[in-house]
């Protein structure tokens, strides 16, 4: 007789952020009602860096996307999970990459560090 396999534990209940979360009602999945803004993306893995404050926490992110008031802010927690959320413009400032708490691993790498002919300076034999 083979044994019955007992049913599988529940799944454990989501942690919260590492990092503050944003405060406030959850945002939408879009920006603030009214007449249709343009939305503005940079080019794929060129999305700038930026630092979001509230009262209650900072998050280092890029900008996936933007209008004149608001800012698609995405960022990956301390447990990997990938977050997206349109906030006020007003509470995002633009930081370099190496600013940035959290640096996305596919960046194009050319566009953060481009080449310095500067710094290719030959050695002499």
């Amino acid at each position: 007789m083979t044994p019955v396999a007992s049913p599988s534990p529940p799944a454990p209940a989501l942690q919260p952020l590492s990092r503050a979360a944003l405060t406030g009602p959850r945002p939408s999945a879009r920006p603030a009602a009214g007449p249709s803004p343009t939305v503005t993306h940079a080019p794929y893995r060129r999305e700038p860096y930026i630092r979001c404050r509230t009262p209650s926490s900072v998050i280092d992110g890029k900008a996936a996307a933007w209008t004149r008031t608001s800012v698609l802010l995405h960022w990956i927690d301390d447990s990997g999970r990938a977050h997206n959320r349109w906030v006020p413009a007003e509470a995002v400032q633009r930081i370099r990459r190496d600013e940035s708490s959290w640096q996305d691993p596919y960046d194009d790498w050319s566009f953060y560090y481009p080449a310095n002919p500067a710094s290719h300076i030959p050695v002499a034999a």
